[in-house]
């Protein structure tokens, strides 16, 4: 399929395939989300146009599997832009769980998540 996992922080496309798209689209977007659902097996989840929407999709993704990894990916630059890291910690009850970390590797997008998550406390703060 092309995915090669290399570290919990790293999804990289062969340089040999392409990148993901949805069947039947054409020139389906610049970004899109990708979520690993088993070792090694990537899905593109999410596919958007704009920054703003890129960054909306994946943060809302969930992962495919357990410590599934999930990617976002910048077509036009051919990069991980976004991905999720997984870093086990105990809860009071003893149980380990896996909490959500997002990695932004462009500084612009992280300034977009940043704002995206401002909006959500506002709006949960008014309701």
């Amino acid at each position: 399929m092309g995915l090669v996992k290399s570290t919990p922080m790293n999804l990289e496309l062969s340089s040999k395939v392409g990148p993901f798209s949805t069947p039947g689209v054409r020139n389906a977007g610049r970004f899109q989300v990708i979520v690993e659902y088993a070792a090694g097996v990537g899905v593109a989840a999410g596919i958007a146009e704009s920054p703003e929407e890129a960054v909306e999709a994946f943060l809302v993704q969930v992962p495919g599997c357990d410590e599934g990894e999930i990617a976002l990916f910048d077509r036009f630059e051919q990069r991980v832009v976004a991905s999720v890291k997984w870093k086990m910690s105990g809860t009071e009850i003893g149980l380990r769980v896996p909490p959500r970390q997002n990695i932004f590797h462009d500084w612009h997008l992280a300034l977009i998540a940043l704002e995206v998550q401002k909006c959500r406390t506002v709006a949960r703060l008014s309701n």
